[in-house]
């Protein structure tokens, strides 16, 4: 995929699909990921950044929840949305390819993608 006027970063590479960068930390990083039918992101959580995702197409299943605990699963279809605060575990998950706008409000830092759980077996950066 070429580079087009306002992207700054492509990657298809990930196991779930990929995304496209926007804005990168200017006070908000904006991407548009890719999920693929049956992947799915890590369950994890940031403690710098909140974010917001709103389904531009497609079905996914979202975990979110304060703890491990009191995790809820929600279903979200085209034109719907949610919010990730800062230390909530979440994790998306798609049930059709989906296409989802994401909104990271914060500091975007590698290190700061803590996973809890990872059915490719990825540990958190350092």
């Amino acid at each position: 995929m070429k580079k087009s006027p306002g992207i700054i970063e492509k990657d298809f590479k990930r196991p779930w699909g990929g995304f496209i960068k926007f804005i990168d930390n200017k006070p908000c990083t904006v991407k548009i990921l890719y999920i693929k039918k049956g992947e799915s992101l890590s369950l994890q959580y940031h403690k710098l950044r909140a974010e917001f995702w709103y389904v531009i197409s497609g079905k996914i299943r979202v975990t979110i929840g304060k703890n491990f605990n009191k995790l809820k699963k929600i279903i979200l279809r085209g034109g719907q949305f949610i919010s990730v605060p800062k230390k909530f575990l979440h994790r998306i998950e798609g049930l059709t390819s989906a296409e989802v706008l994401e909104i990271s409000a914060g500091k975007v830092k590698e290190s700061d993608e803590i996973r809890i759980e990872d059915k490719y077996g990825r540990k958190s950066p350092k």
